[in-house]
């Protein structure tokens, strides 16, 4: 080990320069530091070392490559003095710090000096040991400030809508005037809405996406994004995987919100990254454009909980997530007997016995041929007669037609008109019982009467008011229903897309014997539409 008594000293002179130095407008550069460490040691006859510098990296911790090197010197008695522009250039955690100044640098021999903060081990005086740890203390205090007005300004930008995130999400691409706005990104915008029509209407999960997308040679998300930015990419440009399929299937941002704040770091001492429950997410929604509809995203997230399952014969159950339990409302399931035919049965009733639910046992080929044959003769009814169809559906689901609604409106007008009425004469019975006109106990009574009629005024509107918006909806899941049906002219066999677009639910229930023999209720509910098996669409 080198000999502090001696006058001469070898000194190790550290540098350190972070980011969040630069991004607080902070310039003593790494260069700048070298020079008054040079400088100080020239005056004061130390013979440098080396200079052992860290640009880019925190003080909130010691993982640093030229501070590790400078230790290793120290240790190995290279060096019997280190030497840095101030405290906060060492580091920026008080206790380790501390520690570091006040016991490892004596216990080794080793001098240490910082300059602008006047600080030298050698000089043991009073306010040396005083100040050095407060002054240790305001250095870590920084950092914390610095990160806690970061958090709190992604935290404005986030509660504003506004897009922070690194990267846009595949299928966007950020606004070439504002980067805090998403904008649709035409080439990989449908291949977004394909994945998730993939999963809503065809049954397909993670993997079968991936395996899809690489066979037809699309792009990933990070190779399409090196390829816009001119940048190489080294691995299959094609290789998607489960985890990149999952993580676009469930990204919010593709309806029409922002989501901030799903992650954060631990402390700012730390790098670990851990989650925030969805609860606590920033959503702020109607920021951009979206990619897929509300019913879309729902429809797949159904259909990922409700996945078909290959049996252990290989047959696969179309109905899956589809076929109810009228009792329990759980699912029924697919098995196979032991003759090899299928059936569906009650998934309560498999789990917890006939205490809880009946059987409803009902053959997977004769529920195919019954919601095939009602598939049908409902295609058949529309067939070259939509505008028919359209009108006695809204007649059966509405019971309303143009001549009552525009009554309706008629009547709401009217309502309205004798509401203001109502407020005028209240104001000039206020006006006169102000002016000695009108008594307290006439008014109060007048009054009462006029908050009565004022009542029933409002009950009447508001009870219209639905009856127009219920009327509103019907007509817009009928043209929803036509839109689908379009795609199916013409059916002969039925698949897990087919029946995923059509029918929102088929209901079971359980078999229940008769003279006759056995009868079972199985009632379709399709899509925007519910249950027609009461409405006449055959007049």
């Amino acid at each position: 080990m080198l000999n502090t008594e001696q006058s001469e000293y070898t000194a190790a002179c550290y540098c350190r320069l972070s980011k969040d130095d630069l991004q607080d407008g902070i310039s003593v550069s790494i260069e700048t530091q070298k020079k008054l460490l040079e400088d100080y040691c020239n005056s004061h006859g130390f013979t440098i070392f080396d200079f052992y510098c860290d640009d880019g990296f925190t003080g909130t911790n010691f993982h640093r490559p030229g501070f590790e090197r400078m230790m290793n010197d120290v240790h190995n008695g290279n060096v019997n003095a280190v030497l840095v522009k101030d405290l906060s250039r060492l580091g920026r955690n008080y206790i380790e710090t501390g520690k570091l100044v006040e016991e490892t640098f004596p216990e080794i021999g080793v001098r240490f000096i910082a300059i602008g903060d006047d600080v030298d081990t050698d000089n043991d005086s009073v306010d040396f040991n005083l100040m050095m740890p407060i002054k240790n203390v305001f250095n870590q205090y920084y950092p914390a400030d610095v990160s806690r007005k970061t958090r709190q300004a992604f935290k404005t930008k986030a509660l504003r809508g506004e897009f922070i995130g690194t990267n846009a999400p595949y299928g966007y691409r950020k606004s070439a005037e504002d980067k805090h706005v998403l904008l649709i990104d035409e080439a990989t915008a449908p291949i977004v809405k394909e994945m998730f029509e993939m999963t809503a209407y065809k049954g397909y999960g993670y993997n079968k996406i991936a395996r899809e997308l690489s066979k037809r040679q699309i792009f990933t998300p990070t190779a399409y994004r090196c390829l816009r930015e001119g940048k190489t990419f080294e691995k299959d440009p094609y290789d998607w995987n489960l985890v990149s399929v999952r993580r676009i299937l469930e990204n919010r941002e593709y309806l029409d919100c922002v989501v901030n704040g799903r992650k954060k770091k631990l402390s700012f001492k730390s790098k670990r990254v851990i989650p925030i429950a969805e609860d606590k997410w920033i959503i702020a929604n109607d920021t951009h454009e979206p990619i897929i509809s509300q019913r879309l995203w729902d429809d797949a997230h159904r259909r990922l909980g409700t996945r078909k399952r290959e049996s252990k014969t290989g047959s696969v159950n179309m109905f899956a997530g589809l076929v109810k339990c009228d009792k329990c409302g759980y699912a029924l399931t697919l098995a196979n007997t032991k003759a090899g035919k299928r059936y569906l049965s009650c998934s309560t009733y498999k789990r917890k016995g006939k205490e809880a639910c009946t059987v409803h046992y009902l053959q997977y080929d004769n529920l195919y041929q019954i919601v095939l044959a009602d598939i049908q003769e409902k295609l058949g009814l529309i067939k070259g007669n939509e505008v028919i169809f359209a009108q006695r559906l809204q007649s059966e689901l509405g019971n309303m037609n143009g001549q009552k609604a525009q009554l309706l409106h008629k009547e709401m007008q009217e309502l309205e008109k004798q509401l203001q009425k109502l407020d005028e004469k209240f104001d000039k019975m206020y006006d006169d019982r102000l002016e000695g006109l009108l008594s307290d106990r006439k008014f109060r009574e007048m009054a009462e009467k006029s908050e009565i009629a004022r009542e029933k005024l409002t009950a009447r509107l508001d009870e219209l008011k639905i009856q127009l918006n219920t009327q509103a909806v019907v007509e817009d899941n009928i043209s929803r229903f036509l839109d689908v049906v379009r795609k199916y002219t013409d059916v002969q066999e039925l698949d897990s897309e087919l029946l995923n677009r059509l029918i929102d639910k088929i209901v079971v229930g359980n078999k229940i014997k008769s003279d006759h023999g056995y009868t079972q209720k199985i009632t379709i509910h399709y899509r925007f539409i519910g249950d027609l098996e009461s409405v006449d669409l055959s007049k």
